[in-house]
């Protein structure tokens, strides 16, 4: 199998190193900041069982890697529809290209441009971060996805994924409701990013607060009365599993927005808590708490807040 990583970041550089470490036949889509250091050190990973550092294929045009059996793509929200169409190159005629983004909105954009023949449904959940250009630094070992054709079912593409990326040590899930697998994670990531961003704290500062984990609870549940009110298949006994475990989780997890936040680097707040409150309004969902947060956290969009 042949897989083209988009993006040099926390997930795309884990995803990158541990598929190559298993003799993956793995090359990377970057910006011209990450190409001559992966080039020249090759891309190291730093975590829980120690440093790796892999060398391989790094290129800033995808007509220089061509087809490939797997495109997974791990940008920011925010590049994903101006970069769809220069993917083309790496499409062959039953490539799988799986969005890996914060948010429920890239399959979307992603399919405007590739096709629902190509693109799938696709979560994460892993933690990772740029240390500096072709290093990258894994904060927990989970490193799971889920991933669901547009039509449902288990297709033999999708099969051969699971084996190939499990074999590398990534644990996937082949789900059947792709909007549902997009917002049992998205009901979980904007409350946490949401709270970790506005304190400028991990996962951990939230669990112990009670008034933090109050409004962690709050914003939590009017994430999933949006979902639902969206027509998201969320019953109860598992909306509040994921709850109870987002208060029982690795308290120095730190949502990606929140290094944005703390770092000064732009915010997916639009694609998180900001996509929420507009569903919230289209389906008369009152969000009192996730208009807090916006309003919150909607001078730093950009990075850090001028003073005039």
């Amino acid at each position: 199998m042949k897989v083209c990583v988009v993006g040099a970041g926390g997930v795309g550089g884990l995803l990158a190193a541990v598929l190559r470490k298993a003799g993956v036949d793995v090359s990377l889509l970057v910006t011209e900041r990450h190409l001559e250091p992966i080039r020249k050190n090759g891309l190291t990973l730093i975590g829980p069982d120690g440093r790796l550092n892999v060398a391989l294929q790094a290129e800033t045009d995808a007509r220089a890697i061509g087809p490939v059996d797997v495109v997974v793509v791990t940008v920011k929200m925010w590049a994903v529809e101006s970069l769809a169409p220069t993917l083309k190159p790496l499409l062959g005629k039953d490539t799988a290209v799986i969005p890996l983004q914060n948010g429920i909105d890239a399959p979307e954009v992603l399919a405007k441009v590739l096709g629902w023949d190509h693109v799938v449904y696709g979560s994460a959940n892993m933690n990772a971060a740029i240390e500096e250009p072709g290093v990258i630094r894994q904060r927990n070992p989970n490193t799971n996805i889920t991933i669901a054709e547009k039509q449902g079912g288990v297709s033999s593409r999708l099969t051969k994924v699971k084996e190939v990326f499990s074999g590398a040590g990534i644990s996937v899930e082949v789900g059947t409701d792709g909007p549902a697998l997009l917002w049992d994670k998205f009901i979980g990531l904007v409350s946490n990013s949401s709270l970790c961003a506005l304190l400028r704290s991990p996962m951990g500062v939230v669990q112990k607060d009670e008034d933090a984990w109050a409004l962690y609870s709050t914003v939590f549940n009017e994430v999933v009365a949006v979902g639902r009110a969206s027509g998201i298949s969320l019953p109860e006994e598992k909306t509040q599993a994921r709850l109870a475990k987002a208060r029982s989780g690795p308290p120095m997890v730190m949502p990606s927005m929140a290094v944005d936040t703390v770092a000064g680097n732009r915010l997916e707040l639009p694609w998180l808590a900001g996509r929420v409150r507009d569903l919230g309004k289209v389906h008369g969902i009152p969000t009192p708490a996730i208009d807090f947060i916006w309003t919150a956290l909607k001078p730093f969009l950009n990075g850090r807040a001028a003073a005039g």
